[in-house]
């Protein structure tokens, strides 16, 4: 079980008197830590700024090795111990607001150094090692650093500018100058738009390289890492996907691998090594063996994630002396590497099913061709996978007769954005599935649609192929439109969103529940029903819970889908137009402020009264309606507001509404419709609140919160019948008037027996009176009279239906509703 750390290492009890109740709670985020990194086995000094940061007491990370110890404020010492590998880990601030929203934070292994101004124009660059890690900032419009280093001629200095991969907000150029002035080299962006110079020294001397924004802005929190070595640098591998539990060899291409790994060019052996001189733009290649092993999530920590790369199986291979780990695929499918398969006949590789291929597709007009045999009504699934692997294609895939003049199918990107500007999950990676027509041979055309004039070997991609079994991937996320952690108060929720990335025509529901939940959380299991690709997870403390920070473990499972860990995610940055998330290498939630306000529960299967079958178990179906009830619970009981409520994390077929809960009164009722089309399964739903609290800041003036409920899950049963309103039929009615209401009650799916009719709402509507109707036989229409009194209440009648209860040997089991739209006028 995970344990449970109290306040007294993670976070401040609250006074009686401490700050604002506020439901929602403030918002924690940290906009920068400064520097983003360090060396392995060093000690050294961050800042940390953001908003919310009040009463930090530490910094968390997600390696646990990495310790930190607090100085003063938001300054804090940072320990790295040698053992940790180097990469890009999650940093958060802990503090009296519980968790902040996560920052990149580096390990390397170069020696460190600081940006010191005035280092602006080339003639006071500031002069650092050849072998160096420099960390600065840009921190003002037209802001420029410059650095100069000394180089031998026919050295590869590698000259790296991280940036955007540790979430700084900088768009980073590169630029490097001799001791002349005269620009030598520039790069706008290597690795997505973080820049990267691939520098052989043309002869002895100093060199400059200058850093600037592109788009001429700056800030505090455009900080960056600039990485000057002539250490192993690997770009990328091939096969760019292997086999689970098979060892393989690896090509490695990057810089450097073969060279001596110092400064002072010592080989292993001792002897001394000269460099050799390099081509620019040439590659080294070095062959390795990997074995990955069945479970990649912890090797995975060591590598930042894109959103878009949330259905990947990562692997971080992590080469001796180097400083940058290397992105790998892990399959449990037979992996084949392509052989230069072009597109004639004699060329075409054959491949099984199912299997993974990787290949390059090294010109720009390059195309790889690949033959199959299959048989007719076979569904076979297809995924390409070249940007969320990192490389610079734009994957497309054909399938093509024998001969390769028909074509059958084509796949092209995946633009399904679940996350929205939170967690952007669209990619220009292919996928899809295709019905083989008939017994036979086809092909398979692998293209880059962006191209290219030069050759790069970069242009790796891997391609799987098998019969289609459903799958998925789930991630949860923070609900807000900002980047934050996971934070509740005592007494209160907090909500995530879970995605469902659903591959190889999975369309079931999936069950998503917590694991080793310490004392004082609780997080009900939630279900995504068929089709639904977002649901809400909702975590509650109880009104005792001790302040402290614990790790949510999550997992997803489908009666057809193995169980498989949930991953999580977060908003980096707002502001950009498409959004900007990545995947977090851990899951902490805290406990933390004072007492919420407020909480609202919410019951889904209240059972019905109901004069002439007594008390009605509650039946979901499609064409019926849900009833939530909603129960308000307040600290200060003196403070009745009214409540607004409004359904959240709906599925996408049902639709939302909202409703009122006057002031002074602590039940109310919110009712949704389930369409006729909607399929059979489980789901989940939550109600959103939005009223005031007494604030204790401000003389308990009342201030604006908004809580969430408990999570609703409901199974959707076959239905019986379905209930239906003439279109025609009136919608307002009169005090004192008498109205009739035509409407049909069908029956379907073999259901032959009685149905009662009745005009209802979740409750007694005053002054409005219907008649009911008992359909029997083949009988499936009828009119409703209804009467409204002369104390009928003005206005629309929330939530009023007609209802139908379709009995079986005189026994209440099925339910149908319709919304009966009616104002009550003057």
């Amino acid at each position: 079980m995970e344990s449970f750390i109290v306040c007294a290492i993670g976070l401040i009890l609250w006074s009686s008197g401490g700050a604002a109740a506020q439901a929602d709670g403030p918002a924690v985020v940290l906009n920068h830590v400064f520097p983003a990194g360090g060396q392995a086995g060093t000690q050294f000094e961050v800042d940390v700024a953001g908003t919310g940061l009040d009463g930090l007491t530490i910094l968390q990370c997600s390696h646990p090795g990495i310790g930190f110890q607090q100085i003063a404020g938001n300054k804090f010492r940072v320990t790295i111990p040698e053992t940790v590998l180097p990469g890009q880990y999650d940093l958060r601030t802990v503090g009296q607001n519980g968790l902040s929203s996560p920052r990149t934070f580096s390990c390397g292994t170069y020696a460190e150094q600081m940006e010191a101004e005035p280092n602006d124009a080339l003639s006071a660059a500031q002069r650092v090692a050849a072998v160096q890690t420099v960390n600065g900032r840009i921190a003002a419009r037209g802001d420029q650093d410059h650095f100069q280093f000394t180089a031998q001629r026919g050295e590869r200095i590698v000259i790296e500018c991280w940036a955007e991969r540790i979430d700084s907000p900088l768009r980073a150029v590169l630029e490097v100058y001799d001791s002349r002035g005269r620009r030598l080299r520039v790069n706008r962006g290597y690795f997505g738009i973080d820049p990267l110079i691939d520098f052989v020294v043309p002869k002895d001397g100093d060199y400059i390289v200058r850093v600037f924004d592109l788009v001429y802005t700056g800030s505090d929190d455009a900080v960056y890492r600039l990485e000057i070595g002539n250490h192993p640098r690997v770009a990328f591998a091939v096969p760019a996907i292997v086999e689970r539990d098979k060892p393989t060899t690896v090509t490695l291409y990057g810089w450097n691998l073969n060279s001596p790994t110092s400064r002072e060019n010592v080989a292993g052996d001792g002897s001394q090594v000269s460099f050799v001189a390099k081509t620019r733009g040439e590659w080294d290649r070095r062959d390795v063996e990997v074995n990955i092993p069945g479970d990649t999530e912890t090797s995975a920590r060591s590598l930042r994630l894109r959103s878009a790369q949330a259905t990947l199986g990562p692997f971080a291979y992590h080469l001796a002396g180097s400083h940058v780990p290397v992105l790998l695929a892990a399959t449990d499918l037979p992996v084949i590497q392509e052989c230069d398969a072009k597109d004639d006949n004699d060329s075409r590789l054959s491949v099984p099913i199912p299997c993974a291929i990787s290949g390059q597709l090294l010109a720009g007009d390059e195309r790889d061709v690949f033959a199959f045999e299959a048989q007719r009504g076979e569904i076979l699934w297809l995924e390409g996978f070249g940007e969320r692997l990192g490389s610079p294609v734009d994957l497309d895939l054909s399938i093509l007769s024998a001969d390769g003049e028909t074509e059958f199918a084509r796949f092209s990107d995946d633009v399904r954005n679940l996350g929205g500007v939170r967690f952007p999950s669209a990619h220009l990676d292919p996928a899809g599935s295709w019905v083989v027509p008939a017994d036979g041979r086809y092909l398979i055309l692998v293209r880059n649609l962006i191209g290219g004039l030069d050759s790069d070997p970069r242009r790796v991609y891997a391609l799987t192929i098998c019969r289609q079994e459903p799958g998925f991937h789930v991630v949860a996320i923070p609900r807000a439109e900002r980047p934050e952690s996971m934070n509740v108060q005592p007494g209160g929720r907090t909500l995530l969103d879970v995605l469902a990335f659903r591959q190889r025509g999975m369309s079931g529901s999936i069950r998503v529940s917590a694991r080793n939940l310490p004392p004082g959380l609780e997080c009900p299991p939630i279900w995504l029903g068929p089709g639904v690709d977002s649901a809400p997870l909702v975590i509650t403390a109880t009104r005792g819970a001790a302040p402290g920070v614990a790790s949510l473990d999550l997992v997803a499972e489908a009666p057809t889908v193995d169980a498989r860990p949930v991953k999580t995610g977060t908003m980096v940055r707002t502001g950009r137009p498409n959004g900007w998330g990545r995947l977090t290498a851990d899951r902490p939630v805290a406990i933390s402020g004072p007492p919420a306000p407020l909480r609202i529960i919410a019951e889904g299967h209240e059972p019905r009264l109901h004069e002439l079958y007594g008390e009605l178990k509650v039946r979901h179906a499609p064409g019926g309606i849900v009833d939530v009830a909603v129960h308000v619970e307040r600290a200060e009981a003196d403070h009745q507001a009214e409540v607004k409520l409004i359904g959240t994390g709906l599925p996408p077929m049902i639709g939302n509404q909202t409703v009122v809960i006057p002031p002074g009164q602590n039940k109310g009722y919110i009712s949704f419709y389930l369409p006729p089309t909607l399929n059979l399964g489980q789901y989940s739903l939550a109600i959103r609140a939005e009223t005031t609290a007494p604030d204790s800041l401000n003389e308990g003036k009342p201030k604006s919160v908004a809580v969430i409920s408990n999570v609703v899950s409901f199974e959707v049963q076959r239905p019986a019948f379905v209930v239906k309103i003439d279109p025609y039929a009136p919608k307002t009615i009169r005090r004192g008037e008498v109205i009739q209401i035509n409407y049909t009650a069908q029956r379907i799916n073999g259901f032959i027996s009685k149905i009662h009719t009745e005009l209802a709402a979740p409750v007694k509507v005053a002054g409005i009176r219907g008649r009911g109707v008992t359909f029997v036989g083949q009988t499936d229409s009828g009119t409703i009279q209804i009467i409204a009194n002369d104390d009928a209440k003005l206005g629309q009648q929330p939530f009023l239906r007609l209802y139908g209860i379709g009995t079986v040997e005189d026994q209440p089991i099925y339910h149908g509703s319709c919304f009966l739209e009616l104002e009550v006028v003057e």
